[in-house]
């Protein structure tokens, strides 16, 4: 027993971290429940392709730049007391990237609003923006290892989220305003900023450069993590009806509430990992890599097995009779999720040591993938080809990493790699 509690004791923020979480993809379950459950099949598809190209504005008007905060802002709080020079690089590429994805939505809005079916082009917008300040608060408590107060603010965007949903009849348009509103209201949490660590403008250039390369290369990733989760969207919009979109949708929310709970792992643990590679503290990696590792693969399997055992009676009761299809789509794509758990390790490998070039490759050849099978798929096998087709493109990519890391990974264990 006092093993125990010393065990829940040593892991205590990284406990309330996960379960804070847990508690957010739960909310987002709920959420989508609710709006699986109201809307009609058809309506449900074209939030979707809504969703798909809000993650494209997302993706390219800010998301590429986010985990520079967190890598480098972090490596720069612990040499020198500060994240300033990190916030200020960003600031500046920010900057730039706002400006030329917010003049390419005012030029082409009429063919995004053509595309989805409805007038959203202006409301995806104002979703970008708020979206910058909501990632920007998140990825600072990241890096200065507030690590729950991060999660407790994208918990407080859930609730308000969920609450005006239950409370206000709806259509896709205002689900997409309700949207808005909730995650304005973490704007609160400005106030937990240490003045200190965002203070007077600096400019150092050395450091700039090292975080646009760092950021340039999460852009060329990226463009691959959007085509990997929007692409079998649009290859299904293609070749199907807006009502596929919305069934194989409502299979893949589900899988990617649970594979994205992997990156709770790298979130938490990234700047601890990153200062343990500047410092060449080998205990610490070891400990890591071959103790947690392994004990978080082992309870995160189980409950893999467990979710697919049961998939059947959690869609029917989440989503309703007429989603049954999206059963063995989301069995299917599970098993890629099973993967993404372990490859997530590898990732914070690829980025604590200057390796984000490789990690970004690796995306965009998994992307390419990915797209690429899904074409064929779909004509073989129906809607399940693209699910298929993911999971395919995540266990090739899973193989590279896990050859090209865990060598190196056992020498940095044994002292043998310093971070360049």
């Amino acid at each position: 027993m006092n093993k125990l509690f010393g065990f829940i004791k040593n892991r205590k923020n990284f406990i309330i971290y996960s379960l804070l979480k847990v508690l957010i993809s739960v909310l987002s379950l709920i959420t989508n429940i609710f709006i699986v459950r109201k809307l009609t099949v058809n309506d449900y598809g074209i939030f979707s392709v809504a969703f798909m190209l809000i993650g494209l504005i997302t993706t390219f008007g800010f998301s590429w730049s986010s985990s520079s905060i967190l890598y480098y802002g972090s490596r720069e709080k612990a040499k020198y007391g500060s994240i300033n020079k990190t916030f200020w690089a960003r600031n500046i590429i920010i900057f730039f990237s706002l400006i030329i994805v917010t003049l390419l939505f005012i030029i082409f809005r009429n063919q995004i609003n053509e595309y989805i079916g409805l007038e959203l082009s202006l409301l995806i917008l104002i979703w970008l923006y708020v979206s910058v300040l909501e990632d920007y608060l998140s990825r600072y408590f990241l890096a200065i290892k507030k690590q729950v107060l991060s999660s407790v603010l994208s918990v407080t965007a859930k609730v308000i989220y969920l609450i005006l949903i239950i409370l206000i009849p709806f259509d896709v348009k205002t689900l997409i305003k309700l949207n808005i509103i909730s995650h304005a209201t973490i704007l609160l949490y400005v106030f937990g900023i240490d003045k200190k660590d965002i203070s007077k403008f600096e400019f150092d250039k050395s450091w700039f450069k090292e975080v646009l390369n760092f950021s340039l290369w999460q852009l060329f990733g990226f463009s691959g993590l959007y085509l990997i989760n929007f692409g079998d969207t649009a290859v299904i919009k293609h070749f199907m009806t807006t009502e596929d979109v919305g069934i194989y949708n409502a299979a893949y929310k589900l899988f990617n509430a649970i594979a994205s709970f992997a990156f709770v792992i790298s979130s938490y643990y990234a700047s601890n990992i990153s200062s343990y590679f500047i410092n060449n503290n080998h205990k610490k990696l070891k400990q890591f890599f071959y103790k947690e590792r392994f004990l978080i693969l082992i309870l995160s399997t189980a409950a893999h097995i467990l979710v697919m055992i049961f998939s059947k009676p959690i869609i029917s009761v989440f989503f309703g009779e007429r989603y049954i299809q999206s059963v063995k789509i989301f069995n299917i794509l599970m098993v890629g999720s099973i993967l993404r758990y372990i490859s997530v390790f590898y990732m914070l490998y690829y980025n604590t040591n200057k390796k984000h070039k490789l990690q970004q490759i690796i995306n965009i050849f998994r992307a390419i993938i990915n797209v690429g099978l899904d074409i064929i798929f779909i004509k073989l096998f129906g809607l399940i080809g693209p699910a298929i087709a993911t999971t395919i493109s995540i266990i090739i990519t899973f193989i590279f990493s896990a050859m090209y890391c865990e060598g190196r990974i056992k020498i940095a264990c044994k002292g043998g790699i310093e971070i360049e």
